[in-house]
């Protein structure tokens, strides 16, 4: 080997050693190779499916009554919406491989809601047995991450449009046909639009009937013809006074009547799953309640009159109390041992509807079974009456015609006339 064959081949092994010791240095390999994205896939959209036979559309309510505020403490259980949508059958790994998905958070408009996840198609999974179930372990983890990250997103306005949402699906989703299918965690707390429940009275069918009408009549019924719709979560605020049972059924028998109203094949409600509120994070603006008929209290001189809504302790149109009557029961008997009556009585009341005779009838009956539960917690009633409607708590119950289902609402109480000592 000549001289200058030695000096070359020294020369490229003393460059070789060098630039390996500066990418050793640099903490980077010169042999390394891109890190493995197995969350990438939900980035991708739909081109090796062009028409999927299955269709998903995943909704999340990321509007200020479904989070929690400074008032919220650190204890109090909240809608876990991620764990919520991952523990149905429908969004299964299973279930969505073959076809796609999109998910988006909403709030106050149809316009506000942005595809996070675009029409992403799920190749079915390959492998067998424990290959299999790894591998959709980890894209189970990568959506449900995913469905976090927009939970946690920050609202674009101070409302709360879920049929602006659904309206949103139903473009997504597009029509043809297979199996489409809207899977939406809410509170249902809508604040906006014809679905507005800031002034309703969460008790009765009529009233039902009533929002349904108006929203066909405004136009805001989305087509949702042959769609499956799941709604997860109803009543299930993050703020606020929870609503009772009654009211919670008059909200799920709201929901269902809107669903089938829009033509989908196929309307289910169901509870969400909660998680402890922790520590409050970034605030948001607050958005225009919905709250529902609670207990107040009416002093007056001698006489303290505590009134119950009809729709905290009955369902409609029905004398037993519902299961979460107790606590509000439990209080009432409370705060009338603390004022050390002379005397109890309590007395029914209903709205303007109906006959008087049944009015009548049913405020008794109601009535008499808040005495009986009061004499379970040792408090002595002394006199039961049934009105109809002619001690109205709130009025007018028409405006211009129209029904003032609050107002109703307000007038169908029971009431406790606890009188003291001077």
């Amino acid at each position: 080997m000549s001289v200058f064959n030695r000096t070359t081949r020294g020369k490229f092994i003393a460059l070789v050693l060098v630039s390996t010791a500066l990418v050793a240095d640099s903490g980077c390999s010169a042999f390394e190779t891109p890190k493995a994205q197995p969350c990438a896939w939900l980035d991708r959209s739909s081109e090796e499916a062009d028409d999927p036979q299955r269709r998903t559309a995943v909704l999340v309510d990321r509007s200020s009554s479904a989070r929690p505020d400074k008032t919220t403490g650190p204890t109090t259980r909240v809608p876990d919406w991620a764990a919520t949508l991952m523990g149905v059958r429908e969004l299964g790994l299973p279930r969505l491989e073959g076809g796609s998905v999109s998910a988006a958070g909403f709030d106050g408009t149809r316009a506000t809601v942005d595809w996070e996840v675009d029409r992403v198609f799920v190749s079915p999974v390959k492998g067998n047995g424990k290959l299999r179930e790894d591998r959709r372990a980890i894209r189970h983890g990568c959506l449900e991450k995913r469905l976090r990250q927009i939970s946690a997103g920050a609202p674009g306005t101070s409302r709360t449009d879920v049929l602006g949402a659904l309206a949103a699906a139903a473009d997504q989703l597009g029509p043809g046909g297979g199996e489409r299918r809207i899977v939406m965690a809410t509170d249902g707390l809508a604040n906006t639009g014809c679905a507005d429940l800031r002034s309703a009275g969460f008790d009765g069918s009529t009233e039902i009937g009533a929002v349904v009408d108006r929203c066909r009549k405004a136009g805001e019924l989305p087509d949702l013809t042959g769609v499956e719709v799941d709604f997860l979560g109803v009543g299930r605020a993050a703020q606020g006074k929870a609503p009772s049972s009654p009211q919670t059924a008059w909200l799920t028998a709201l929901w269902t009547r809107l669903c089938r109203a829009t033509g989908a094949s196929d309307c289910r409600v169901a509870p969400a799953r909660t998680r402890q509120a922790g520590r409050v994070g970034t605030a948001v603006k607050p958005e225009p309640g919905v709250s529902f008929p609670t207990v107040s209290e009416r002093p007056a001189g001698r006489v303290t009159t505590i009134a119950l809504p009809g729709s905290v302790l009955f369902a409609t149109d029905q004398a037993e109390l519902s299961p979460t009557a107790r606590d509000t029961l439990d209080d009432a008997a409370r705060r009338i041992r603390d004022l050390h009556p002379i005397s109890v009585a309590v007395s029914g009341h209903t709205d303007s509807r109906g006959s008087e005779q049944r009015g009548k009838q049913l405020s008794l009956a109601r009535a008499k079974a808040v005495r009986s539960a009061l004499a379970q917690r040792g408090v002595d009633v002394h006199s039961t009456r049934g009105y109809s409607d002619e001690r109205p708590s709130c009025t007018p119950e028409y405006r211009g015609g129209v029904p003032d289902y609050r107002a109703m609402a307000c007038n169908r109480r029971v009431e406790i006339a606890v009188t003291v000592r001077r």
